[in-house]
């Protein structure tokens, strides 16, 4: 089935994606410092669409792209839809105060400013990587260096999930989710390296090409993203693995990594499943014991929601929100201040893991509990935007943040090496994570995977150096010559 892209509906593809970004730039700058009344706003809402829509249509060249800004944009364009609709219903859960139609309009601005900052730094990241490819040729690795990498991964894999057992209280099967079944290993982002490890052992055995790979590759992904993640709760880790090595495969094998039509007939289905088993994660334990019947087990899995009126259920998507809603109301409450780039510098305090460094700065997610507003865990990525830089921040946080996973995205593509693979992976296996939660999670997954990084590629080159050491040299005998 064709891909359809803007290019082929207009020819011009660059043109009129530039027009429309400047275009949903104005809207979202309009909406955010000018206020208006309801039925105005419910006109701009509604016509906003089509530019937002054509703009998401030009992206469909490039999987990642759309899905970020698809990511950034429900954060803003879910809520205010639920207050346009009824301006007595609310779109989360969590803290009903800061749910108002005056913050979800600003919301709405700023996710609009967000999206066209995310593809702009998307596009640049694509140029820079198509300069630097003119420059550079491809580099190829030795296949007794992947093999050796892939062995290497596949132990870090087994060790992540180990570590992630090893604290865990049990599956779902006998205990409800947040009871401990997840774990807190001794490194925070223990489940983002075993995905790193996992996607790396899938890249080398798309090189090396042989069976027994793939079967190690199955063996690994069920001990790992069923048994350590998906029973464990952690659906989120374990669908972001699968996704890095979907990415990857789009990209080392089909060399396509654009939307195709088809790909619903994959996805819906899988997002149902993967709702439902965030439904029943719980109270499923409950349910296999006899205690509850399957109405009160999706109960429990729609939480407040169940029981309180004039709530929409979104999933994670409600309490993402809130967080959003909170900084701005604390902001215009004057209850914080502007922290002009303070909360990112504090990650270089935060790269410790909380074992050797128990003073470290804490998350932001709870600077909510503090000023007695209620919330869902996570730090959206334009929340921790908007209170460092302001306004500002909601354009070009999103712009460095694309124009990064881009130029990991553009080497990969390019066969840079097996350490842009690693940086890649790092940044898919926390992919609605780091949008949706905090920044600062792709920021230590990076970290974790630059540290893997050395650590396997250290081991292999001392390996592949021992293994040619030890292999005797033979000598060619020579020859006399006859008198």
């Amino acid at each position: 089935m064709p891909t359809i892209t803007m290019e082929k509906l207009t020819g011009h593809r660059i043109d009129i994606e530039v027009l429309l970004l400047v275009v949903v730039g104005a809207i979202g700058t309009a909406v955010f410092f000018f206020p208006m009344d309801s039925t105005t706003l419910a006109m701009v809402y509604i016509w906003s669409m089509l530019p937002v829509g054509l703009l998401l249509l030009s992206t469909l060249d490039n999987i990642l792209l759309v899905s970020r800004a698809t990511l950034i944009f429900a954060v803003g364009a879910y809520p205010l839809g639920v207050k346009l609709y009824d301006p007595n219903m609310y779109f989360s859960v969590y803290e009903f105060r800061t749910q108002s139609l005056e913050i979800a309009t600003i919301m709405y601005g700023a996710v609009l400013v967000g999206v066209a900052g995310a593809i702009a730094g998307w596009r640049l990241g694509e140029r820079a990587c198509m300069r630097s490819q003119a420059q550079r040729p491809s580099v190829s690795p030795s296949i007794e260096y992947l093999r050796t990498m892939f062995y290497l991964g596949a132990a870090a894999a087994v060790i992540a999930g180990l570590m992630i057992v090893s604290t865990s209280s049990g599956t779902i099967f006998d205990a409800a989710y947040g009871t401990g079944t997840e774990g807190v290993p001794i490194l925070g982002s223990t489940s983002a390296i075993g995905g790193v490890a996992f996607s790396v052992m899938f890249y080398c055995s798309l090189h090396l090409r042989q069976r027994n790979y793939y079967l190690i590759i199955a063996a690994v992904g069920l001990f790992l993203l069923v048994w350590c993640q998906l029973l464990r709760g952690l659906r989120q880790d374990a669908i972001c693995a699968v996704f890095s090595c979907i990415i990857i495969y789009m990209t080392v094998v089909l060399k396509d990594v654009s939307v195709k039509a088809r790909y619903a007939l994959y996805l819906v289905p899988v997002w149902a499943l993967m709702e439902l088993w965030g439904l029943m994660r719980s109270g499923l334990s409950m349910y296999l014991a006899g205690e509850i019947d399957a109405a009160a087990m999706f109960s429990m899995g729609l939480g407040n929601a169940a029981a309180m009126n004039n709530v929409v259920y979104s999933g994670t998507l409600g309490p993402i929100t809130t967080t959003f809603a909170n900084t701005i109301f604390l902001l215009q409450e004057r209850s914080l201040e502007f922290l002009y780039g303070g909360s990112y510098v504090d990650y270089i305090l935060r790269t410790p893991p909380q074992f050797m460094y128990p003073d470290r700065p804490e998350d932001y997610a709870a600077i909510f509990e503090k000023f007695g507003l209620s919330a869902g865990g996570g730090f959206f990525e334009l929340s921790e935007a908007y209170l460092n830089f302001g306004f500002a921040g909601l354009f070009f946080v999103p712009l460095v943040i694309s124009l990064m996973i881009s130029l990991f995205h553009g080497k990969v593509k390019a066969y840079s090496g097996l350490f842009s693979v690693f940086m890649l992976a790092s940044v898919l296996c926390v992919w609605i994570r780091g949008t949706w939660y905090q920044t600062f999670a792709f920021y230590k997954s990076m970290v974790s995977a630059v540290i893997l990084f050395v650590i396997l590629h250290g081991l292999a080159c001392a390996l592949l150096w021992w293994r040619k050491s030890m292999t005797p040299i033979r000598s060619v005998p020579s020859r006399r010559r006859g008198r």
